[in-house]
C-alpha cells in the first residue's frame, strides 16, 4: 500500500485556502492537511470558527507556523495560500526545510525582472531568490504536467490565466491564430477573488446584478510589437505566458458575487 502523502496549508483560513483544505481533505492519496494560520490573523483555533458550515466533520484546528512543528507531524509538502510578499519571504526558508512547496500567490510565477518589477520585492537574499525563481515551475499540468511531479517548488497560476491559456494554447500550437492581428482576451472574476477584506468596490451593493471593467486604462506591461496589457498584476502574468506568441490585450470585469472566474480568449483565425 503506497503511504499517503502529509500536506499543510498556510493561509487556511483565507478563501483559496478553504477551498484547497476541502480538495485537500477529499483526494484518497493524502493524509488530512495540517492547516495553520497567517501571522497576524484574527487568532482562531479551528477553521470552524471561521467558517460555521465546516462544524461537526471532526474538527479543523488552526495552528500558528512552526518549522519544527511541520517537520514533526511529518508534512512533506507545504501549500502557501497566502499574499505575494508573504509567499516571497516564505519560501526559501521552507525549501532550506526540506519542505516541498506549491504557492498560489504569484510571488514565482514570473522569470522576467521586468515582469516581477510591479510586485515591488524586497528580497532578503537575492542570490537564493533568483536561482529559486528560475527553478519554479509554472503549475499547469496541462502543460507543465511532466516538469510538476518532481518540482520542488511550484508557482501555481492565477486564475485568468488558467482560463485564458488552456482555451488559446492548442489553438496557437496548431497555428489557427492569426498571431499578427492580436488576441483579446474579455475576463470575468467573481468578487471573492478580490480576497476577504471588504471595500468599496466588492461591498455587495456595489457588485450585486452588476458587471464592471476594472484597470482598462492601466497598461501594466507592454506586449510584443506594442499590444498593451491591462489590469495591473493579471495584466503582467498574462503577458508573461503568452509573451511568445502575440500581441494580446486583456480587460477583465468584476461580476456578481458568485464563487469562480470566467474568462475567454478570442483571436483572428488563420485562412
Amino acid at each position: 500500500m503506497v503511504a499517503k502523502l502529509k500536506t499543510a496549508v498556510l493561509g487556511a483560513s483565507g478563501y483559496s485556502g478553504l477551498e484547497l483544505t476541502r480538495i485537500l481533505e477529499r483526494h484518497p492519496r493524502l493524509e488530512k492537511p495540517v492547516l495553520l494560520r497567517r501571522e497576524g490573523s484574527d487568532g482562531a483555533t479551528d477553521l470552524a470558527e471561521i467558517f460555521p458550515e465546516l462544524s461537526g466533520n471532526g474538527g479543523y484546528p488552526l495552528r500558528s507556523l512552526s518549522w519544527g512543528e511541520l517537520k514533526h507531524q511529518g508534512v512533506q509538502l507545504l501549500f502557501l495560500a497566502t499574499p505575494h510578499e508573504a509567499s516571497r519571504s516564505l519560501v526559501p526558508e521552507a525549501i532550506a526545510q526540506g519542505l516541498r512547496v506549491i504557492d498560489l500567490s504569484g510571488a514565482w510565477r514570473l522569470k522576467q525582472a521586468q515582469h516581477r518589477a510591479i510586485y515591488s520585492f524586497q528580497d532578503a537574499d537575492a542570490v537564493t531568490a533568483g536561482e529559486l525563481t528560475e527553478r519554479a515551475v509554472y503549475g499547469l499540468p496541462e502543460l507543465n504536467g511532466d516538469r510538476i511531479a518532481p518540482a520542488q517548488l511550484v508557482a501555481n497560476p492565477g486564475c485568468y490565466a488558467t482560463s485564458v491559456i488552456l482555451a488559446l494554447a492548442p489553438l496557437l500550437k496548431a497555428k489557427l491564430i492569426d498571431r499578427s492581428r492580436g488576441i483579446i482576451s474579455d475576463s470575468k472574476s467573481g468578487v471573492s477573488g478580490a480576497g476577504k477584506a471588504p471595500t468599496s468596490r466588492t461591498h455587495f451593493v456595489s457588485v450585486a446584478d452588476n458587471l464592471s471593467a476594472y484597470s482598462v486604462f492601466q497598461s501594466s506591461a507592454s506586449g510584443r510589437d506594442g499590444g498593451a496589457v491591462g489590469a495591473g498584476r493579471c495584466g503582467v502574468n498574462l503577458h508573461a505566458a503568452l509573451a511568445a506568441h502575440s500581441t494580446r490585450d486583456f480587460v477583465d470585469h468584476l461580476r456578481s458575487p458568485e464563487p469562480g472566474d470566467e474568462a475567454g480568449g478570442s483571436g483572428i483565425l488563420s485562412a
